[in-house]
């Protein structure tokens, strides 16, 4: 937590930092020893339950932890900074012993209140620049660079990109951002046309692709940051008779379940979901231990998985 309390310093005046640290913001929080008082109880904090990606995360770190006799609270936050600060007081309340957030963007009231509590805090599935404490995750920046070149090298380029509205989403965000410096890397021109947000559900996909193949001129490849609009990309082309990928060719991100399955196979970049879980899990019991962490910030890399889609 020093990093996070030094976070804090520098957006905080002194006087309103010390009173923070003596007096908290949710009940029962002030100068506990979670040595003594650990109620057993982890809480995971997901943007949706209905997504296997983060179901797959939550599933790592119960297996790591349920030996120990942990168990696990999980709050959907829908995408929301404000609905992620009051999950996090809710579940401070009831005195958790460690808290995962799923993702590096939060509001400045929700560090407050971590910082007060001082417990454990994990921020998954993303790199952040300063972390809160602990993170384990990848470089969502990379993984769409990486999926865009590998468009790019298939000889594209007219790359359309579709996404989640990136307003506090780290992981959109940083995904959009990979994907422009590969086009400008590879001197694309990069048409902000092309660049569609939408929410997070294969008929957003499907209305994506519509909406791609009426444009003049339209785009030949299609790079998703979420492999539910891939997913959706995928049915509507293969309803409306659009060849896959000589018509257009298309690429996401998470490697769903799905993925291989579908006709033709997606070209995907699988990220390590239970793994993350797993890892997250093994932070939290070692620093809930006293336990010295060297490596607070844990990279588990992603990998390209090349399918029949590209």
């Amino acid at each position: 937590m020093r990093t996070l309390l030094r976070r804090l310093r520098r957006r905080l005046p002194d006087d309103r930092f010390g009173a923070l640290k003596s007096t908290g913001y949710t009940p029962d929080l002030v100068a506990r020893s979670l040595s003594v008082r650990q109620t057993g109880i982890v809480a995971v904090l997901v943007p949706h339950l209905g997504h296997s990606s983060f179901t797959e995360t939550v599933r790592g770190m119960s297996d790591e932890l349920s030996d120990d006799g942990f168990h696990i609270l999980v709050g959907a936050t829908g995408f929301s900074l404000e609905k992620e600060e009051s999950i996090v007081r809710a579940f401070l309340s009831r005195r958790v012993d460690a808290i995962f957030l799923t993702g590096t963007s939060h509001s400045e009231a929700t560090v407050r209140l971590l910082s007060a509590s001082g417990i454990p805090v994990v921020e998954g599935n993303n790199i952040p620049k300063e972390p809160l404490d602990l993170v384990v995750g990848f470089s969502n920046e990379a993984a769409a660079r990486v999926a865009t070149e590998h468009l790019i090298g298939k000889g594209h380029t007219r790359i359309a990109h579709a996404g989640l509205e990136e307003q506090h989403n780290d992981r959109m965000r940083d995904r959009h951002r990979g994907y422009v410096h590969a086009l400008r890397a590879a001197k694309i021109r990069v048409r902000p046309e092309w660049s569609i947000g939408t929410d997070l559900s294969m008929e957003a996909g499907a209305r994506v692709l519509r909406r791609l193949l009426r444009m003049v001129p339209k785009p030949t490849a299609l790079f998703c940051a979420s492999d539910v609009l891939a997913l959706g990309a995928v049915q509507e082309a293969n309803r409306l008779g659009v060849r896959i990928p000589a018509g257009i060719a298309i690429v996401g991100i998470d490697d769903l379940e799905f993925a291989a399955e579908l006709i033709p196979a997606l070209t995907t970049i699988r990220i390590p979901r239970y793994e993350i879980g797993r890892t997250a899990g093994r932070l939290m019991r070692a620093s809930l231990a006293g336990q010295a962490i060297p490596n607070r910030i844990v990279d588990l890399g992603f990998e390209l998985v090349v399918r029949d889609s590209s």
